[in-house]
């Protein structure tokens, strides 16, 4: 009986500790975006990508895509 409880208060402990992980990986990618962001906009790179986008959607796609897989494959280290 006491093996059971020690058991049902680890998971739930361990599952504790899972959601506060999720958590601080979710605030963290938050803030990353937001901050990426800012620097877009008060550099004005946010024109110049615009440019590079119509001028070259192929290239945008692929680098998107890119990014985006990278970021996938980090997260799921994270987590």
């Amino acid at each position: 009986m006491a093996y059971e409880s020690f058991d049902k208060s680890t998971a739930n402990e361990t599952i504790d500790r899972a959601r506060d992980a999720m958590d601080n990986v979710s605030q963290t990618l938050k803030n990353g975006y937001d901050a990426a962001q800012n620097y877009v906009q008060s550099n004005e790179i946010a024109s110049e990508l615009r440019e590079f986008v119509k001028r070259d959607p192929w290239i945008a796609i692929a680098a998107a895509f890119a990014v985006g897989y990278v970021a996938a494959k980090i997260a799921k280290r994270i987590a």
